[in-house]
């Protein structure tokens, strides 16, 4: 039996999950190749030394970046059967944000908005928009569904057992 056709908020979560694919994968091979350039752009022109600390948290930005192109790819593929690859996303990117919030709250010095501190603003200025699109997109796709509800799909029924076959050896008569 086909599955019915998906909803227009599934295929928009689809697309959506495709397009942020792309957008990691692209940004993840960036971040790789060239840490520095990519700490100007997000700090508006600021310089970072490319310590082995620096290369250290590089190293798991790409790492992130791989798993959620990964997880985006999967939902676009299949929005309705996979959204559930997208918790991840959700949590990395609301973590993200409001870590970064917290730091440049907590740790970055007066007059932060003029130095390289603006990158860790970056993330959550970025960062927090996107994880609500997402959310909202995840949620609207699958209207009453909460993950508090009980699974809807029950295991196969599985066939009566057959009855066993008796074998003998050679030729004689059975019992």
């Amino acid at each position: 039996m086909p599955l019915p056709e998906l909803s227009p908020q599934e295929v928009r979560l689809g697309r959506f999950a495709a397009f942020c694919s792309a957008l990691y994968a692209v940004l993840g091979l960036l971040f790789a190749a060239f840490p520095g350039w990519t700490f100007r752009v997000a700090g508006l022109g600021a310089r970072a030394e490319l310590t082995p600390e620096v290369r250290f948290w590089q190293v798991l930005g790409v790492a992130m970046m791989a798993a959620v192109c990964v997880a985006c790819a999967l939902v676009a593929h299949s929005p309705r059967e996979r959204r559930a690859a997208l918790l991840p996303v959700l949590a990395g990117q609301l973590t993200s944000s409001t870590m970064a919030l917290l730091v440049v709250a907590g740790s970055a010095p007066a007059g932060w908005g003029q130095s390289a501190w603006r990158a860790v603003f970056t993330l959550f200025a970025i960062g927090f928009p996107l994880f609500a699109l997402s959310a909202w997109l995840f949620h609207s796709a699958a209207p009453g569904v909460h993950l508090s509800s009980a699974p809807t799909q029950s295991p196969p029924e599985l066939p009566a057992p057959s009855k066993p076959v008796r074998l003998t050896a050679g030729g004689g008569k059975q019992p």
